[in-house]
């Protein structure tokens, strides 16, 4: 059996960092990222590339008032309040997209969904956290809910999640079933990439999982395709793609490297191989976030030559007579 890329991205623009990021100390990333975005679907295109966009249900609106519109009702009670979108959503957001670039992305969503290949999924509502305190079943399910209604109004059927900071528990993923989802992007292997809240984040987990991302710290990251069956698929991450680094150059070509040698293995063994990133992550040193982008997809071209590696999103990697 031919191998698979699996690609997927965070769109969130600043609701996926707002609770420890400004705009004046992000907001030109962000910028950025929207101008990448157009440079990524060019590449798509050229390379034959299908990927996830797992979209923040806030982004499908085209102004505030449709926002909050489907907002849910029921919200989660952080006990960090700063984790909460939604005072922003009422009070400290612009209008539109013209207004407020940073928190609106129809057109850019548009943009991908008119893109041959490109899977439209969620990554729910609010950018709202499965393990933080706080966070109530009840709310979770209401945000999901409030995901799908948006989508649907925009005429997008949700197949797959990525769950936001990549929190995410057995009861996380049962109300994800039980709303009619198909896959989620699980966790890579290894104790530093386990789920878990943000205060359990330490410095020693964070360096392990950058030491890892060029150094192989622990093993292979292909995995086998999910079998067929009656529930919801994990299909795993591999890699975070890291965006290039002025600062550590040789650690930017290591990474590059090892992304390419981990594709190489699944696509030599049949296996599946799934690469991430945010947008966002190209929005600055972007000629170089795309040399290496382009390094990548054309050592998957030579793949698809060698091994009929093959290149699907998430929900295309899930059997169609399975979940």
């Amino acid at each position: 059996m031919a191998g698979k890329l699996i690609i997927s991205l965070d769109f969130e623009l600043m609701w996926g960092v707002r609770d420890h990021r400004s705009l004046a100390d992000y907001g030109d990333a962000i910028l950025g990222g929207r101008q990448a975005i157009p440079l990524m679907l060019d590449m798509f295109r050229h390379f034959g590339i299908h990927a996830t966009w797992a979209t923040v249900g806030a982004l499908f609106a085209r102004n505030r008032d449709e926002m909050l519109s489907f907002a849910p009702a029921v919200r989660p009670q952080y006990t960090n309040p700063r984790l909460s979108p939604y005072p922003a959503m009422e009070r400290q957001i612009g209008t539109d997209e013209r207004e407020d670039p940073y928190h609106f992305g129809r057109s850019l969503l548009d943009q991908i969904a008119e893109t041959p290949g490109q899977e439209i999924a969620t990554h729910t509502f609010g950018h709202i956290y499965a393990l933080e305190p706080g966070m109530t079943g009840a709310a979770w399910q209401a945000d999901l809910q409030a995901a799908q209604a948006i989508a649907d109004h925009a005429g997008h059927h949700l197949r797959s999640i990525v769950f936001p900071r990549n929190q995410f528990d057995a009861h996380a993923i049962d109300h994800c079933q039980q709303l009619g989802l198909n896959c989620y992007r699980g966790n890579p292997p290894g104790w530093a990439y386990d789920p878990r809240p943000g205060d359990d984040l330490s410095a020693v987990l964070r360096m392990a999982r950058f030491l890892d991302g060029a150094l192989p710290l622990f093993g292979g990251m292909a995995f086998d395709a999910p079998a067929s069956g009656n529930g919801i698929s994990d299909v795993p991450a591999s890699r975070f793609l890291r965006p290039w680094n002025a600062r550590f150059p040789l650690y930017s070509r290591l990474h590059q490297a090892r992304v390419i040698r981990e594709m190489t293995a699944a696509a030599r063994s049949g296996q599946c191989y799934h690469l991430w990133w945010h947008p966002h992550n190209m929005g600055r040193d972007t000629a170089q976030n795309m040399a290496q982008l382009t390094a990548i997809l054309r050592a998957f071209d030579g793949l698809r030559d060698r091994f009929g590696f093959e290149s699907v999103t998430m929900a295309q990697c899930v059997p169609k007579g399975g979940a």
